[in-house]
Protein backbone atom coordinates (compact mmCIF):
# COMPACT_ATOMS: atom_id res chain seq x y z
CA UNK A 1 0.00 0.00 0.00
CA UNK A 2 1.32 3.43 -0.85
CA UNK A 3 1.44 6.40 1.12
CA UNK A 4 -0.36 8.95 0.74
CA UNK A 5 2.25 12.52 0.46
CA UNK A 6 1.00 15.26 2.93
CA UNK A 7 1.46 19.18 3.07
CA UNK A 8 0.73 21.27 6.36
CA UNK A 9 -1.58 23.92 5.19
CA UNK A 10 -2.73 26.13 7.67
CA UNK A 11 -6.44 27.39 7.68
CA UNK A 12 -9.12 29.64 9.77
CA UNK A 13 -10.80 28.55 12.15
CA UNK A 14 -14.79 29.59 13.58
CA UNK A 15 -14.55 28.41 17.19
CA UNK A 16 -17.30 28.07 20.29
CA UNK A 17 -14.73 29.01 23.41
CA UNK A 18 -16.45 27.66 26.38
CA UNK A 19 -16.72 29.37 30.49
CA UNK A 20 -14.81 26.04 30.99
CA UNK A 21 -11.90 26.40 28.46
CA UNK A 22 -13.08 23.54 25.99
CA UNK A 23 -13.00 24.75 22.35
CA UNK A 24 -15.24 23.69 19.15
CA UNK A 25 -14.34 24.09 15.83
CA UNK A 26 -17.59 24.89 14.03
CA UNK A 27 -16.09 26.13 10.61
CA UNK A 28 -12.59 25.39 8.35
CA UNK A 29 -12.14 28.34 6.34
CA UNK A 30 -9.09 26.85 3.56
CA UNK A 31 -7.73 29.47 1.33
CA UNK A 32 -8.43 29.28 -2.09
CA UNK A 33 -10.62 26.37 -1.43
CA UNK A 34 -13.75 27.45 0.95
CA UNK A 35 -15.66 27.07 4.01
CA UNK A 36 -16.36 23.42 5.71
CA UNK A 37 -18.87 23.13 8.17
CA UNK A 38 -17.52 20.60 11.50
CA UNK A 39 -20.08 18.80 11.57
CA UNK A 40 -18.92 16.71 14.39
CA UNK A 41 -16.00 16.53 16.82
CA UNK A 42 -15.70 13.63 17.92
CA UNK A 43 -11.91 13.09 19.85
CA UNK A 44 -9.58 15.71 21.33
CA UNK A 45 -6.01 14.77 22.07
CA UNK A 46 -2.72 15.89 22.04
CA UNK A 47 -0.30 14.85 19.35
CA UNK A 48 3.29 15.60 18.07
CA UNK A 49 3.43 18.48 15.27
CA UNK A 50 5.09 16.22 12.62
CA UNK A 51 7.06 19.28 10.88
CA UNK A 52 8.17 21.32 14.45
CA UNK A 53 7.73 18.00 16.81
CA UNK A 54 6.17 19.76 19.05
CA UNK A 55 2.69 19.33 20.98
CA UNK A 56 -0.32 19.97 18.87
CA UNK A 57 -3.98 19.61 20.30
CA UNK A 58 -5.81 17.47 17.48
CA UNK A 59 -9.30 17.32 16.78
CA UNK A 60 -10.97 14.68 14.79
CA UNK A 61 -13.65 16.13 13.13
CA UNK A 62 -16.29 14.42 10.48
CA UNK A 63 -16.72 17.38 7.28
CA UNK A 64 -18.52 16.35 4.60
CA UNK A 65 -19.79 12.82 6.50
CA UNK A 66 -16.18 12.24 6.65
CA UNK A 67 -14.21 12.05 9.65
CA UNK A 68 -10.79 14.07 9.29
CA UNK A 69 -8.12 15.58 11.49
CA UNK A 70 -7.61 19.60 12.49
CA UNK A 71 -4.29 20.66 14.51
CA UNK A 72 -3.95 23.55 16.49
CA UNK A 73 -0.73 24.45 17.62
CA UNK A 74 0.19 27.55 19.30
CA UNK A 75 -2.98 29.17 18.60
CA UNK A 76 -2.60 28.23 14.58
CA UNK A 77 -4.50 25.85 13.31
CA UNK A 78 -3.93 23.37 10.13
CA UNK A 79 -4.63 20.68 8.46
CA UNK A 80 -2.84 18.47 6.50
CA UNK A 81 -3.81 18.58 2.69
CA UNK A 82 -3.11 15.54 0.12
CA UNK A 83 0.04 16.70 -1.62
Amino acid sequence: MLTESRRKQYVEVLATHHIDGEVRPQMIRIPLVGDFEVEEVKQIGRTKDFTTQEVAIKYTVVVKGKETHLFEDSGRWFVLMKS
